[in-house]
């Protein structure tokens, strides 16, 4: 190219190229893309030179296509304004600085950089595409502001990083971020960013593999961030986020591999934050967060894996369903302190979940609408004191086959809602009776200890909040406790309180002979009942007959009479005297001896039946 043919500025490229010098094309004036192509692929033979393009503040007309070029030079064009859409597809470069340019878009998919590219405060209008490119630094889009609406602003689809993707200190982009499938050597970083794609993929790191640490630190976000299948080496952090995506996703981590933990304390969404089979390392965090999706599910967390902790406490919000089926939590589960709304839904679904140590939704703790727990297991303690629970008219707390070594149940207030303990299995339960819920399943339920020790007439009136009435399970449960901590006494009075309450389910006649048992023997847990009753009625016999003898039935054969021995013959169906078959009363005296007769075979068959009953449980 003849050096007539060169504007101002171009001619001072030129000069400048072969030593790397910059030049400051502002004042000059424009600079043809043609002629930049033209004095980027020239051949240059000078020993020792150092040659790059170094320019600041040029006009760049027509469209610089440098596809599948090999540029053995940096390329550094500063605070350029560019016409057309810059084309490096396949292209390969050792270092490439776009910084605080204008760009109605960039074409560099498959193209290569051997060390860091620089797009940092650069003003994008159209598709930044980056399909498949390489590079082996850092690529830095601090500042950068992309503008694609309703497109793909940053489509980067296999996107291949040596150390780390920066987007943060202002950095916005109104359109898609995609960054399926790509691979990050050392960290990214959108701390601060803003992301703008209503309805649509704001971010897009499905399949994302991050090596160092992903960090997204008080960034906003209106649109679906997609971590479906990511993988992240170190920490992943949304901590002071703001995500709004209402009706959608505000988080997709299904599947994600958060392997250094998964922050999202203070982050504040609308949408499901969805995690369902994600596995995370360390901590999942969400202290001080404001999860949004009334009616629906602020965080499905079905089939997640933390080998750590899950720490949701210091004033976590949820409104709609906190899902965590089947989830497991190797550690600690702490939700001390938060507040889930969902009334007339699920609280909180835990069903299956499995917890290493405790799970705290206690201290401060409140949920509207149900908390699910069925078939859970709780290494140490599940801790409901000073929690506050309700779903007026529906089960509030739900147990089932729950298995724990403690269960702390001393709420703030009586929980609002029935609660279901049915075949759970409980080492100590501690509970405070003056919140006891108004219902209270047990159904066979076991425990080792409750505490507080209380008598058993406390306890039977626990028992008696079964809606469903009498189960005998519950009540030998509780004798069987007493049994155990010596308290015999309390143990038989739980028994006779469960046959009084099993006899009001009975047919009239099989509550007749109920009564019968109780007045009598107390169904065999009373047995110095029926001494009392057999010395009553010796007494009476003896005091009526000793003053009406009745006759011998046969003269000069019939025994000295002895009223005692007499009423004792009576009343015993099983001992002869021989004083029932030698005399022969008449009138009251006759009906008092069939009464006694017929009163002994009573006491004898309810003593007998009692005292079955009695051996059969010892």
């Amino acid at each position: 190219m003849r050096d007539k043919e060169l504007t101002p500025a171009e001619q001072a490229i030129a000069e400048a190229i072969p030593h790397g010098t910059k030049v400051d094309a502002g004042p000059l004036g424009r600079v043809r893309a043609g002629v930049l192509t033209e004095l980027l692929l020239a051949d240059r033979t000078e020993p020792g030179a150092k040659p790059a393009l170094r320019v600041t503040g040029a006009r760049i007309e027509g469209r610089l296509h440098l596809a599948f070029a090999e540029l053995d030079l940096p390329i550094l064009l500063h605070d350029c304004v560019f016409d057309e859409v810059p084309d490096i597809y396949q292209a390969r470069t050792r270092f490439l600085s776009l910084a605080g340019s204008r760009l109605p878009g960039l074409i560099a998919s498959n193209a290569q950089v051997e060390g860091n590219m620089r797009l940092n405060d650069c003003h994008v209008t159209g598709e930044l595409r980056m399909h498949g490119a390489r590079i082996n630094g850092t690529l830095t889009l601090s500042g950068a502001r992309l503008e694609h609406p309703g497109g793909a602003a940053f489509n980067a689809e296999h996107l291949d990083v040596g150390a780390s993707l920066r987007a943060q200190d202002g950095f916005t982009c109104d359109g898609e971020i995609v960054l399926t499938a790509a691979r990050v050597g050392a960290a990214v970083n959108f701390d601060g960013a803003r992301l703008r794609a209503p309805g649509g993929l704001a971010f897009g790191g499905s399949n994302l593999d991050v090596q160092v640490g992903l960090f997204a630190r008080n960034m906003e976000v209106d649109g679906e961030v997609s971590l479906r299948s990511a993988r992240v080496g170190g920490p992943l952090t949304l901590r002071g986020s703001r995500l709004r995506n209402p009706g959608g996703l505000a988080v997709h981590g299904g599947g994600l591999n958060a392997e250094g933990g998964l922050f999202l304390s203070h982050a504040q969404t609308e949408g499901t934050v969805w995690l369902k089979s994600a596995a995370v390392g360390r901590t999942l965090s969400l202290d001080g967060a404001r999860l949004a999706d009334p009616g629906g599910l602020a965080l499905a967390g079905d089939g997640l894996s933390v080998n750590g902790s899950l720490a949701a406490r210091h004033g976590l919000v949820a409104e709609g369903e906190i899902s965590l089926l089947d989830a497991s939590v190797s550690g600690p589960a702490h939700f001390d302190g938060a507040r889930l709304v969902n009334p007339g839904g699920a609280a909180l679904s835990a069903n299956g979940i499995t917890v290493g140590k405790v799970l705290n939704l206690c201290y401060g703790f409140s949920a509207e609408g149900r908390i699910r727990l069925t078939n859970a297991q709780i290494g140490s303690r599940l801790c409901l004191d000073d929690a506050v629970l309700s779903a007026p008219g529906d089960v509030a707390l739900k147990c089932w086959r729950l298995e724990t070594r403690e269960l702390a149940m001393r709420t703030a207030e009586p929980i609002r809602g029935r609660v279901e303990l049915g075949h759970a299995r409980i080492g100590v339960l501690r509970d405070d009776p003056a919140v006891w819920p108004g219902e209270l399943r047990m159904d066979g339920a076991s425990y080792e200890v409750l505490e507080p020790m209380l008598p058993a007439a406390e306890r039977i009136a626990w028992l008696r909040r079964d809606p469903d009435g009498y189960r005998p399970n519950a009540y030998e449960q509780l004798a069987a406790m007493y049994r155990r901590l010596g308290g015999d006494a309390d143990a038989r009075a739980t028994m006779l309180a469960g046959q009084q309450h099993r006899r009001t389910t009975l047919p009239w006649y099989a509550r007749a002979w109920g009564h019968l048992q109780d007045v009598t023997v107390g169904y065999g847990f009373r047995p110095l009942r029926a001494a009392a009753w057999l010395l009553a009625l010796l007494a009476v016999g003896t005091v009526v007959f000793g003053l009406n003898r009745p006759p011998p039935l046969k003269r000069g054969e019939s025994p000295e009479f002895n009223p005692l021995v007499y009423t004792l013959d009576l009343l015993l169906p099983i001992i002869d005297f021989g004083q029932e078959k030698a005399f022969n009363p008449a009138g009251g005296a006759q009906w008092l001896a069939y009464g006694l007769i017929a009163a002994g075979w009573v006491l004898a068959t309810t003593i007998a039946t009692g005292l079955t009953r009695t051996l059969r449980r010892a």
